[in-house]
């Protein structure tokens, strides 16, 4: 085992193997998977549904594009792409059996499965052809990886060339004021809504450490320098409690 595959990542606010991570990803998503949806709007105050439709309606995506939705999730994000594209050229991916089946329900439910494709994998090891996507988009699941800079090269080599990565995700607040607010409210109110929802107050303790451990957005920066992504830049919204990163690959 080289000394990469041994570096200790966080998993909330310890560090920890990547294999453990991984694991632990896993089982806290298989568990909230049934409230996951409800517990985003509860905890974001519905907030993350303009964020996520504002990541879409300016990725330039067109009628012919392909589209990878990784940690799609319940595809939420799947659903809005469906709306731009034309083919079934959308793929959903997640490693958790559970998101997956949960997104195939919605997409079933809200109109969108036949322009979906559906596969369980990690993101660092793709299941896909090399130069196969003109998008890869990824909401609020960046910071679960357990070996980001390897998903990045694996993002990176499914993607056409010129094709654009995009990566939605939690990131450092800019006023420090209203920093103290969002600490006071994520550490205190949201494993209680956690805990009265699904009665996983763990879970959700997890899922706010792990905002606090997660690259701030000049180090998202270094992250796609160092996968050789160009053009890189990022956008803060709401104060910086989200920013919206991009990256090209080189042609």
């Amino acid at each position: 085992m080289s000394e990469k595959d041994n570096q200790k990542v966080y998993f909330g606010d310890k560090k920890v193997s990547k294999d453990i991570k991984k694991d632990g990803v896993e089982e806290i998503f298989t568990k909230v998977s049934d409230n996951y949806d409800l517990m985003n709007d509860m905890m974001s105050v519905g907030m993350h549904r303009l964020w996520k439709r504002s990541f879409i309606d300016t990725a330039n995506i067109q009628k012919n594009h392909v589209c990878l939705d990784l940690a799609a999730g319940t595809g939420d994000i799947a659903k809005l792409i469906a709306q731009k594209v034309s083919k079934k050229s959308i793929y959903l991916c997640d490693q958790n059996k559970e998101m997956i089946e949960k997104a195939k329900e919605r997409s079933l439910n809200e109109g969108f499965f036949n322009k979906c494709h559906f596969e369980v994998s990690s993101a660092e090891k793709l299941p896909f052809k090399d130069e196969q996507f003109d998008h890869v988009f990824i909401s609020f699941g960046f910071r679960n990886f357990s070996d980001k800079s390897q998903s990045l090269l694996e993002i990176k080599r499914v993607l056409k060339k010129a094709g654009v990565l995009h990566i939605l995700e939690f990131s450092k607040v800019e006023n420090k004021t209203f920093s103290k607010i969002y600490d006071f409210y994520s550490y205190n109110f949201i494993p209680l809504m956690g805990q009265a929802i699904s009665g996983d107050k763990k879970s959700y303790d997890y899922l706010v450490k792990s905002i606090r451990t997660h690259e701030n957005q000049e180090d998202m920066l270094k992250l796609f320098n160092k996968a050789g992504f160009k053009d890189n830049n990022y956008e803060n919204m709401f104060n910086g409690i989200v920013s919206l990163h991009r990256g090209r690959k080189c042609p």
